[in-house]
């Protein structure tokens, strides 16, 4: 295997449906893999189901720690253990609904931990970033399907943090 299969990539929100699906595959192409997880919406039990279906030997390359981005401490000792090559960020709230009746749950949630991680990561020379972003920011465009050219437009919090983090 060459170098490029040798590299430690960190899943935030590596639990949820999305994170889990995406963590499966990195170990399949060969990638160390640590997630971080508040379990605020998710079961460790998903990262065990993951290790199954991974098998045994690539099981191995999969690292899993309970931590919350909004605390640095939990981000520092995962950054000061382990050098990372890129960061697979979904450690988002995602609920539109929500997002309306509890926006400063979002606004604390989706944007002090990311700009949290941002730091941790510049601290540590980390500079590759995947970011689940959303639709959401465009609003209700005039035409479907939206491309990273139409004007941006939340119309939740939800979107908001997305939209705030996206610029």
């Amino acid at each position: 295997m060459g170098s490029e299969f040798c590299k430690r990539i960190l899943v935030t929100g590596g639990a949820g449906f999305i994170g889990t699906h995406t963590v499966l595959q990195l170990l399949k192409d060969g990638f160390n893999v640590t997630v971080v997880d508040n379990l605020d919406n998710s079961v460790e039990e998903a990262v065990d189901r993951v290790r199954i279906l991974a098998g045994e030997d690539l099981s191995r390359n999969l690292v899993f720690s309970i931590g919350d981005l909004r605390n640095k401490s939990d981000l520092e000792k995962l950054f000061s253990e382990t050098r990372f090559e890129a960061v697979i960020h979904f450690a988002g709230l995602k609920a539109v609904g929500e997002s309306v009746a509890k926006p400063m749950r979002y606004f604390d949630n989706n944007l002090v931990g990311t700009l949290n991680l941002y730091e941790i990561m510049g601290k540590y020379g980390c500079k590759k970033m995947v970011f689940s972003s959303s639709a959401t920011v465009y609003g209700q465009p005039e035409k479907i399907p939206c491309v990273e050219d139409f004007d941006l437009k939340a119309m939740n919090p939800y979107g908001r943090t997305k939209l705030f983090l996206k610029r």
